[in-house]
């Protein structure tokens, strides 16, 4: 994929409950990250949605995790060697890097898809999108 490709594709930052430390993961890690390492924060002027809060207008038969909403809505395999994420962290602690790359695409493969499924079928109205640009940039 290049990046005209990517650029071309890519319309907001999309996550599964990414938001909240104990809930998610996916931007209190990233901030965590840029922070010890110096780096500034990537994601100016750039939409964020967070599909957790899209999924509830889905019947998910009170599934309301990533795995869970994905096998209701889409059922396709992915390529997750893992049953549950405790196997990612454990792959992780033991730096077994290929399967946690695995799951974490998985991951990513999920989340695009119920986006996708999101964006035609919710109204827009329904995206609670949020600009990720700190307020003293």
């Amino acid at each position: 994929m290049d990046s005209d490709q990517l650029n071309g594709d890519t319309h907001y930052v999309t996550a599964f409950n990414g938001e909240t430390w104990n809930g998610g993961f996916d931007l209190p890690f990233c901030r965590t990250r840029f922070l010890q390492h110096g780096l500034r924060w990537p994601f100016g002027d750039i939409a964020y949605a967070d599909m957790i809060q899209v999924v509830d207008r889905f019947n998910t038969h009170d599934q309301s995790d990533l795995v869970g909403v994905y096998d209701v809505l889409v059922g396709e395999e992915t390529c997750d060697p893992f049953d549950d994420s405790a196997e990612a962290v454990d792959a992780f602690q033991t730096g077994d890097w290929l399967p946690l790359c695995k799951h974490n695409l998985a991951d990513i493969q999920r989340t695009r898809k119920l986006a996708e499924l999101a964006g035609q079928f919710v109204a827009q109205s329904d995206f609670k999108m949020k600009n990720l640009q700190p307020p003293h940039r």
